[in-house]
């Protein structure tokens, strides 16, 4: 029988640098494992002025006063990490993949809030490859909700097969149509967008340093943090993306390896939404997504 663990309770999201080193060291099975309630919060504390410049900086947002849509996710991917690397977690944490992400928001958070996070993982779910579980997180100011999100991680495991199609994932010939009036505009990812963005977030994950840091793990050269990615997206959406209530919704298809030159294509939607794609030269997809007004449909 599972059982609960206690809440852990920070002064401060933890040095996301030393949780990914106690990552590297630990040593825990690739094989199935029940995932128990596991919690962590952080009360009252004020973003970093000099990180949330840099994650501006990397991104592409503007110098608003206000913390760009995707920003709380940076602060909270300390806490998710303290959580894998809970001793009653069952996996390793380097290896596990981030398939989607959904954000939701209240309204928009001013750059000096004092803000509390609460993030917390519970169960997990079958999938071809392994197990997909959720990381659930909300951002509140002055004791309301104002931020939350659900992280969808995948635990590979051997012996299992590929991921089937997940439901509601449109076909490739709807996503055809979807973007087939759109402007594609061309982005050149540099060598360095991965460190660049470290240096923002925080996360030295070694698949995203070096060509040679990502080898051990099966990539020829480094990829690009997928947030990072969903930032960029964010920030070229401009003023869709500053409205008060917002989702945003992504799914990452594909390793964005570095350096590259991918194609950035957006389309208006139904009721004020706006979907995005971030494809290869090649046509391949690395991330479908879409922004939403808080109360329009949203595909999850």
């Amino acid at each position: 029988m599972s059982h609960t663990s206690p809440s852990l309770e920070l002064a401060r999201p933890p040095l996301l640098a030393r949780e990914l080193l106690r990552a590297a060291v630990a040593r825990r099975p690739a094989r199935p494992g029940a995932v128990p309630r596991l919690d962590v919060r952080v009360r009252g504390f004020t973003p970093d002025a000099g990180q949330l410049a840099r994650y501006r900086e990397v991104c592409g947002f503007p110098e608003d006063g206000y913390l760009p849509l995707p920003f709380p996710q940076v602060l909270a991917t300390s806490l998710h990490l303290t959580l894998l690397n809970h001793p009653d977690f069952p996996y390793r944490l380097l290896g596990m993949v981030h398939v989607r992400n959904h954000i939701q928001q209240q309204r928009r958070l001013r750059a000096g809030a004092r803000l509390s996070v609460h993030a917390w993982v519970e169960g997990q779910r079958e999938a071809r490859q392994g197990r997909e579980l959720d990381l659930h997180t909300e951002v509140e100011e002055d004791g309301a909700l104002v931020w939350s999100a659900v992280t969808t991680m995948l635990r590979r495991l051997p012996g299992m097969g590929e991921r089937p199609r997940e439901a509601g994932r449109p076909p490739a010939t709807d996503e055809a149509q979807v973007f087939a009036d759109s402007r594609p505009a061309s982005w050149s990812v540099p060598e360095n967008a991965g460190r660049r963005y470290a240096r923002a977030s925080g996360d030295y994950n070694p698949i995203h340093l070096y060509g040679f840091t990502a080898r051990p793990f099966g990539f020829p050269r480094a990829i690009v943090h997928g947030m990072w990615t969903v930032g960029r997206c964010v920030a070229e959406m401009g003023e869709a993306a500053e409205a008060p209530a917002l989702t945003l919704n992504s799914e990452f298809r594909r390793p964005l390896l570095l350096p590259s030159r991918v194609v950035f294509q957006t389309a208006p939607q139904p009721e004020g939404a706006v979907a995005y794609r971030v494809m290869a030269e090649d046509g391949q997809p690395h991330l479908l997504g879409r922004l939403s007004p808080e109360g329009a449909p949203r595909a999850r």
